[in-house]
């Protein structure tokens, strides 16, 4: 697993817990987080879905700015994957696996690029013709 940014996970404001519910469909709430001490992960435990102990879940810390001209700037996600247990009304949270992006570290054109090997065929085809 990439090693979590403990400091830039600060930044973010609020966290998105997604899971597939007993139903078989994915739900997404939002909730309040904390960094402890220790650097642990610490949800607040949303009401729904009221059985989150053990549970494999996606956490998704995200920002992104509207800009007054129309578009958005200052994008950054950071979505990782772990397992929750109940504790006292909150959730310990379990990191596993992640994957992030921030804007300001790796702009979009390229992030898109690096996403996707068709994108990066067709940047590379365009920045040739541009130099020529």
């Amino acid at each position: 697993m990439s090693k979590i940014d403990y400091h830039r996970l600060g930044n973010f404001r609020y966290a998105i817990i997604t899971l597939v519910g007993d139903d078989g469909f994915p739900f997404s709430v939002s909730t309040d987080f904390k960094i402890m001490p220790d650097q642990k992960i610490v949800l607040q435990k949303p009401a729904q879905p009221s059985k989150l102990d053990g549970k494999r879940v996606n956490v998704l810390f995200n920002h992104i700015t509207g800009l007054p001209e129309g578009g958005y700037g200052d994008r950054r996600y950071m979505l990782v994957w772990g397992t929750t247990h109940e504790d006292n009304g909150t959730l310990r949270f379990e990191p596993e696996t992640m994957s992030e992006w921030d804007e300001k570290i790796l702009p979009f054109d390229q992030y898109c690029a690096m996403s996707a090997p068709q994108g990066a065929k067709y940047l590379g085809r365009l920045q040739a013709s541009v130099e020529a």
